[in-house]
């Protein structure tokens, strides 16, 4: 019988052994499942980043206007004349002194004459008579402008397209 069983086991081993490697694996679905779930870990972290990062300034920004609240409530603080009175007695001082009262200098106004000038063809010729010639590139390329150029097609007529239309 310990023979028998033996054999079996021996036969049913790597045929249980092949099953189980044919079988074992996960189904296209699971496959699926497995992957959704990461992505969607991934966007949860991504999203937490991005909370995290919007909280952090946020607390930022409350902050910076905590300290300006505070500047500005330790800078507006004007004490009234009896309170000035007993701060200037503790410091010994009998009378208070009195601030210096700030004189506005009167605006200064600067007049400059304009000259109009017509401009006209004649006029920019004689203003521009320092120069000893001409850019002759310039201007063979400025009177080659009406004429077309090879590669360029030539603009569509707006009266005809709008007519067809």
């Amino acid at each position: 019988m310990i023979g028998l069983g033996l054999v079996i086991a021996l036969i049913l081993i790597p045929i249980v052994r092949w099953f189980w490697k044919r079988f074992d694996m996960p189904s296209k679905f699971a496959l699926e499942v497995l992957r959704r779930k990461e992505i969607e870990a991934e966007e949860v972290e991504m999203w937490a980043g991005i909370e995290a990062q919007v909280e952090a300034e946020t607390a930022a920004k409350r902050e910076f206007e905590m300290k300006q609240r505070e500047k500005q409530e330790r800078a507006g603080k004007v004490l009234d004349d009896s309170q000035s009175t007993e701060a200037w007695n503790k410091l010994g001082i009998d009378v208070p002194i009195q601030p210096v009262e700030r004189e506005v200098a009167p605006s200064v106004v600067v007049q400059q004459e304009s000259q109009g000038i017509d401009l006209t063809m004649d006029n920019a010729l004689k203003s521009k008579g320092n120069q000893s010639e001409p850019d002759w590139e310039l201007v063979q390329k400025m009177s080659n402008l009406d004429k077309p150029i090879e590669g360029i097609p030539e603009a569509p007529d707006l009266d005809q397209l709008s007519e067809e239309e």
